[in-house]
């Protein structure tokens, strides 16, 4: 479907007569789909702004007899994009109530002044499709399908003279991103993203984190005077950081999110409680994006000076900015409800230090989290009582806190005054009071009161069953948590009982439940994690027969999990990164059933699994692994020592020395496990092998 509906948009691409506007409208629609594909007003149907758009399109033209509306209009008329119907209005500009002094957003333009536009998902999957081929041109391969080989040709053609490279280009790839050579394979994500922030904030040069600041400050006139100019305040108060944070400027979107001026016009545009969820939403995303790439802390690709480097790659600390811009967002949201209100304790300050409490408490920073639950619980008890879920709900938040700093105790208290809370509001059912229930029984196990947490735990799945019914996913999960915890502290016995009525809850769901073919894998999956913690434990129950058949029941999940794993990577549009675990899993497993085979005698079983072990691992393999490989070359070697002919003798040398080989690898010549199996080689090649009858 993907490859038909995308010849037909190359196909309404080649019947544009006028080459260069054909050029134009080709590379602003690639623009748009790349740039906004991940974007949430297209995805609600709210829509890209207008101006939001012309800008944008005025940086991908260098055409001055092309005007960016005219491809826009184009681009409506030929069902490309779409004018959004609903939420197109700035629901919060101006919402300071006449505190003007700051700065507040222009009037409020309306739909038919200023129309919003989306692009339905199919249209996106085919730009982001054209995007993947070879910049400028972005021409589909010509074959015997194509009914317009000649208009290709011809536009081919266009793109080969200097002239037609310049005429109608992208002025990004020729000036915004001059140091990448024209024809390379496809356009990264990263520079249309820094395009658009390049386009909303006028930066001539590169992005940094001292150009941002600057740039954004000269917005805020001009965004008051231009048509549109509310549309455009408000879609940058909502996803500029979003933007330098995809162009891979995190220490730019820092900067920017703790910037005290950014803050107060995101308030002004979205109000105190939408902006203060943005907000923390979009620190939480930089904490997490500059983490995956800590040797490229900034900026997108290019050649940058020694200067740049220094100004805008240094390696910045995004916990700090988590931090800063939390308290910041605290701070703007208190000046503007004392201002508004006379008193900033209002359950809007409430709701934003709750939001922000939980913010850090994901991002890692527990004690601060607990200081603004803190404040939350107290305005919240002041303005609504003592018995009410917002009461309860800041408590629970407050005590996950507490354990975060290892106030176990503490946290006890306050998870059994949330629990109290919910059950006078009648809200014992509801899925908030269930976790804080979970997490009370949990935190008990870990503080050795055995009788208290199994009654909360047992309360606990009572209540998920009476929701979710007996045969579901989160019973199953609740059930194998319990397990693992108790196989944690020692109760061998409960918590074998516990893993197979997990086994069984997760067999038990109804296939009405597992349409989804990821959520089926990641359940496949538990239930495989489920049978290689009963192998464990049967093997230290002495049941070698029922851990050998426990463990191979994991192995088969584990080789299904890995081909599902293969298989969704090739069929997923997105990036899917691997779970390396399963394999670590299924080199342990492998390894202890052909030791439990050793052991009830079977060694040609053995054999056969310490040789999937060897087939699995390789040089790239994680250490523990190849310590494992290493190990069943000394079992396999073994095995064969005690069989009789050259045949085997040969065979338990070979094996020996490639665990020699590894151990030497991994240890080194000296270690006293490589010098014993150097003994040991030793006096086996001195051995004559005993003649086969």
């Amino acid at each position: 479907f993907v490859n038909s509906v995308t010849r037909v948009v190359d196909l309404g691409f080649a019947t544009v007569e006028e080459m260069e506007f054909r050029v134009a409208l080709r590379r602003c629609f690639i623009t748009f789909a790349m740039a906004f594909q991940d974007n949430d007003w297209i995805h609600v149907g709210k829509g890209i702004p207008q101006p939001v758009i012309v800008k944008l399109f005025s940086a991908v033209l260098d055409n001055k007899n092309i005007r960016p509306q005219q491809i826009l209009g184009a681009l409506e008329m030929m069902n490309l994009l779409h004018r959004a119907r609903h939420g197109t209005t700035s629901e919060y500009a101006n919402d300071t109530n006449g505190d003007d002094t700051n700065g507040s957003a222009p009037k409020i333009s309306t739909f038919i002044e200023n129309p919003s536009f989306v692009m339905q998902d199919s249209i996106l999957t085919v730009g982001e499709e054209l995007a993947s081929r070879n910049a400028p041109a972005f021409l589909p391969e010509v074959d015997e399908y194509n009914s317009f080989q000649h208009e290709i040709g011809g536009e081919k053609a266009f793109h080969d003279q200097a002239a037609g490279i310049l005429g109608g280009a992208l002025r990004f790839i020729v000036k915004q991103l001059s140091s990448q050579e024209l024809g390379h394979s496809g356009m990264q994500a990263n520079e249309i993203h820094e395009l658009v922030v390049v386009c909303l904030c006028n930066i001539d040069g590169r992005i940094s984190k001292n150009t941002i600041l600057q740039a954004y400050t000269n917005t805020l006139d001009r965004n008051k005077i231009i048509k549109g100019g509310d549309k455009l305040e408000e879609y940058m108060s909502v996803f500029l950081p979003s933007h330098l944070i995809r162009s891979h400027a995190y220490a730019a979107a820092g900067e920017l999110l703790v910037n005290e001026q950014f803050i107060r016009r995101r308030v002004g545009s979205l109000g105190a409680t939408e902006a203060t969820r943005k907000h923390v939403t979009d620190l939480l995303d930089l904490r997490k994006e500059a983490s995956k790439e800590p040797e490229k802390n900034l900026t997108t690709k290019g050649s940058l000076t020694e200067n740049d480097v220094e100004v805008t790659n240094s390696n910045i600390d995004a916990n700090v900015f988590v931090r800063d811009g939390c308290r910041n967002i605290i701070n703007e949201i208190h000046r503007l409800l004392s201002t508004q209100k006379g008193s900033a304790e209002s359950l809007g300050m409430a709701i934003c230090l709750s939001t922000v409490g939980e913010a850090l408490l994901k991002g890692k920073q527990p004690r601060d989290a607990q200081h603004r639950l803190d404040e939350a619980v107290t305005i919240y008890k002041n303005l609504l009582g003592e018995n009410h879920v917002d009461v309860a709900r800041s408590l629970h938040s407050v005590a996950r806190a507490l354990v975060k700093v290892g106030e176990n105790r503490v946290a006890v208290h306050r998870f059994a005054e949330a629990a109290r809370i919910y059950e006078k509001c009648d809200a014992t059912m509801h899925f908030d009071s269930i976790a804080n229930s979970q997490n009370l029984a949990t935190l008990l196990i870990d503080l050795g009161e055995w009788d208290k947490a199994a009654e909360h735990f047992h309360d606990v799945i009572g209540k998920k069953k009476a929701v979710y019914g007996e045969g579901s996913v989160s019973v199953a999960k609740t059930i194998n948590s319990y397990a693992i915890l108790l196989a944690k502290h020692g109760r061998m016995n409960e918590a074998l009982l516990n893993y197979e009525a997990a086994k069984s809850t997760y067999q038990a769901v109804p296939p009405s439940l597992l349409q989804d073919k990821d959520f089926v894998v990641k359940c496949n999956y538990d239930v495989t994690l489920i049978n290689l913690n009963i192998a464990s434990i049967r093997s230290k129950k002495g049941d070698m027969h029922g851990a050998i058949q426990s463990y191979e029941e994991g192995v088969h999940g584990l080789r299904e999990y890995e081909a599902a794993q293969d298989q969704l990577i090739l069929t997923s549009n997105s990036e899917v990164t691997k779970n390396s675990s399963s394999k670590k899993h299924l080199v342990a497993a492998l390894g202890r059933i052909g030791s439990l085979k050793l052991k009830v005698g079977d060694n040609s079983g053995a054999l056969e699994a310490y040789q999937q072990l060897l087939n699995e691992v390789d040089d790239e393999s994680p250490q523990t692994s190849r310590v494992e490989k290493a190990k069943g070359h000394i079992k396999c070697a073994t095995i064969y020592r005690q069989a009789e002919g050259r045949e085997a003798y040969a065979k338990s040398i070979s094996h020996l020395r490639e665990a020699l080989q590894l151990y030497t690898a991994l240890f080194g010549a000296e270690h006293k496990d490589t010098l014993a199996i150097a003994s040991s080689l030793r006096q086996w090649l001195n051995e004559t092998p005993q003649q086969e009858e």
